[in-house]
Formats: structure tokens, sequence, C-alpha cells
């Protein structure tokens, strides 16, 4: 058994697709709703650890599925739903809803047939989750690969989503034929690599490394598929990726960014305090000023009535 190169190697195959195509990554896994943008991803949970979802945005209504803009938490699964993650993904819908103020809806993107998910968690008698399971099962996965061979065969331009069908079929691969689909996107992710953009090159080399890590357990397989790509990969991608400082330097971006946001976040909130005591203070003091008017406007009734009780007394003399 070789030693495994890429750590959570699932997770940061979609995480990469997630960052980099966001918008192609929704249309091409059939998401119901038509993309808009991202949100924030950070759940603040109640025992204070910070949870992160693997994807969040907001999509406008499609009218088949969705009927007004809401708010998607999309969960990429390699191992079944269960208890526990469906109540974390039902905290994440409320950190949303929190957030955006709109409906909210959550999906899970898995390789795993749907009837092998908890697939409901139950807060109330009137509100109860329930995510949306894609179906990217082994007959879609078939589906895909076809696809991508047809355009290959037909010497067509591979768009952005076709390119990242690539990522996607080996990310959901089923697992008993990993290796080979795997290999055979591989072989064809070469024929097409010179008409990629130097950003998609990255995106589907960096996925594709990581889906040949995870699943080629013997060593000289596993030189063998990655001298295919390394070969139709120009070297500075090739350079970069295949360094593991570049995989501990993106897990240091991200907890640089995440402690950044969580700096925004905490003057955000001294401010939005300091505001609300600022409002507080003036509704005092408007409470205050309404008092002294009632009473300013009491003594100005007695007033007029001693004036006008004054008036009749000289006048009846």
């Amino acid at each position: 058994m070789r030693e495994r190169k890429v750590d959570k190697p699932f997770n940061f195959g979609y995480t990469i697709m997630n960052n980099e195509y966001p918008k192609e990554l929704h249309n091409c896994l059939k998401v119901p709703g038509i993309f808009r943008k991202k949100v924030n991803n950070k759940v603040y949970l109640k025992d204070g650890i910070m949870g992160e979802m693997d994807s969040s945005y907001i999509v406008d209504p499609d009218y088949k599925q969705i009927f007004e803009p809401m708010v998607a938490n999309g969960e990429h699964q390699s191992t079944p739903v269960d208890e526990n993650k469906i109540r974390m993904i039902s905290k994440y819908g409320i950190q949303q809803i929190h957030d955006e103020n709109m409906p909210q809806f959550s999906f899970v993107a898995s390789h795993i047939p749907k009837e092998k998910h908890v697939q409901s968690h139950c807060r109330s008698l009137s509100d109860i989750v329930r995510p949306y399971f894609l179906d990217l099962g082994e007959e879609d996965n078939k589906k895909r690969l076809s696809m991508v061979k047809n355009i290959l065969k037909e010497q067509g331009t591979f768009s952005n989503e076709d390119a990242l069908n690539l990522g996607i079929i080996a990310l959901f691969a089923p697992r008993n034929i990993a290796c080979e689909v795997t290999e055979e996107v591989v072989e064809i992710y070469a024929e097409i690599s010179g008409q990629l953009s130097a950003k998609m090159e990255f995106t589907l080399y960096s996925v594709l490394r990581a889906m040949v890590d995870a699943y080629f357990d013997d060593e000289e397989d596993f030189n063998r598929v990655m001298t295919i790509m390394n070969e139709n990969t120009t070297e500075g991608t090739v350079e970069k990726i295949e360094s593991l400082d570049f995989f501990k330097n993106k897990v240091k971006e991200v907890e640089e960014i995440n402690i950044r946001a969580n700096d925004r976040i905490s003057k955000l909130e001294a401010v939005n305090h300091n505001a609300n005591d600022r409002i507080s203070k003036l509704e005092a003091v408007n409470h205050n000023a309404n008092d002294r008017i009632s009473q300013l406007e009491e003594a100005n009734s007695t007033l007029q009535e001693e004036i006008f009780r004054l008036k009749k007394q000289l006048a009846s003399k």
C-alpha cells in the first residue's frame, strides 16, 4: 500500500471545482435553480466551533423546482449521510437563513444511492429538514463519460462545463471501478489538455491528481497514470501541485482567510453593538423628550384654561 499524498482527496476535489468554477459546477451537477452568486459558507455553532459548508450560494428561480430566490447549501458526501451529518446540515440551513434573510434549501452530491442516506431531520412537527439528493450514481457517471467521449470523437471543442465533467466523473466514480474510470478520464484529459485554459488545467489537474492518489493503491499503477498526466500538463502547474508545500499553503491560506473573516466579523459585531447602544440611548432621549413635551402640553393646556378664566372674570366687571 503506497503512502497517500493528498489529505481528504474527495473534499479537496469538490472544493477546488467549487472555488474555481462555482456556476459551472452548479450547472454540471444539475442543482435546481439558476446560480447567482456565492455567499458566506461559515457556520457559527453554539459550542464555539466554526463549521464550514462545502458550498453556499444564492439561486434564482428556474420555475421548475425553485420558484423564488433562495440560498442553497451543497454538501459533497463520499460516505452516507448519518444522523450527525443531517443535524449539521440542519444547522447550516439556520445560518444561511440568518445571513441572507431568504428561504433555504440543501442538496447532497454523492455517488451513494439515496436510500443509503439518512434523508430527513425533524426539528418539530412542522419543521422537517429534507435535503435534495442529486442522482450521481453509476448510471449518471456512465452518461457523463459517454458524453465527453462523443465530444472527443467528433473532435469538438470542450466548454468549461464539458471539461469540468471530467473532474466530476472521477470524483463520483463507482468505487468498484474507480481506477478504470479515472484512468480513462486521465487519457481524455491528456488528449484535450492543449485546448484548456491555464485556470481549467490547474483545476482538472488538481482534481485528477487527488483522485488518482485516492484510488490507486499500487505504486507502479499510480506512477504510470501520473506520468500520463504530467507529460500532458504544463511544467508550472505540475511543479506547483506536486509540491507538498502547495497543499500546506492552501490550508494555511484558508486558515488565514478564516482568521481575517473572524476579525472582520468581530469588528462588525462591535460596530453593531455600539450602534445598538447609541440607538438605545437615542430612544431613551426621545422617550424623555416625548415625556417633556407631554408635560409642557399639559402645562400649556392648564395655562390656557387659567387665561380663559381670568379674561372671563375681567369681562364680568
